[in-house]
C-alpha cells in the first residue's frame, strides 16, 4: 500500500463481508476495531499498526466472526454500527471470549448514554469522539497492560 513502507496489508473480500488486517511492525498486540466510518477506521488502524496487528471490519456480525476465529488481545469497538449494534456486539464478544478488554469509541457522548453503555456490560473503557489519538493510544496501551497482568 503506498505510504505503509513495512507494513502488509491483505484483503480479500469487501470491508464489510470479510474484514482487512494490516500486520505492523512489532506484533506486540492483535487489535480488532470494529467501526463503520471508514475514515475513521483507516485513522485507528494507522494509529495503531506500527506496534500492532489490526484487524478492522465495518459491521458487528462480521467483528463476531473475526473475533472467534483471530482471538483479538483487544476490540475498539463503535456504538452506532449497522446489524448488530456495538452494545449486543459487545457483550456477545464478552460471552464468547471472555474478560477480553473493550474499548468503546462513540458519539453517544451524553451523560445518559455514557452510563448506558458502561453499565450494559458490553465494554471495560469508553472514549467520546472525537477522542486524541495520544489519548485512544495511552487508553489501548493501558487496557493491554492491564489485560496482560490480571
Amino acid at each position: 500500500m503506498p505510504g505503509n513502507e513495512g507494513t502488509t496489508a491483505t484483503r480479500e473480500a469487501p470491508l464489510s463481508s470479510a474484514g482487512f488486517t494490516q500486520r505492523g511492525g512489532g506484533g506486540l498486540a492483535r487489535i480488532l476495531i470494529v467501526e463503520d466510518n471508514l475514515d475513521l477506521l483507516r485513522t485507528m488502524s494507522e494509529l495503531l499498526s506500527d506496534e500492532h496487528e489490526v484487524m478492522m471490519t465495518d459491521l458487528g456480525e462480521t467483528a463476531l466472526e473475526m473475533a472467534e476465529r483471530d482471538r483479538p488481545d483487544l476490540v475498539m469497538l463503535d456504538i452506532q454500527l449497522p446489524g448488530i449494534d456495538g452494545l449486543e456486539t459487545g457483550r456477545r464478544l464478552k460471552g464468547t471470549l471472555g474478560p477480553i478488554p473493550i474499548l468503546v469509541l462513540s458519539a453517544l457522548a451524553q451523560n445518559a448514554d455514557t452510563r448506558h453503555i458502561l453499565q450494559s456490560g458490553c465494554c471495560d473503557a469508553y472514549l467520546a469522539k472525537p477522542a486524541p489519538l495520544a489519548k485512544i493510544r495511552a487508553m489501548v496501551e493501558e487496557l493491554l497492560g492491564s489485560h496482560r497482568h490480571a
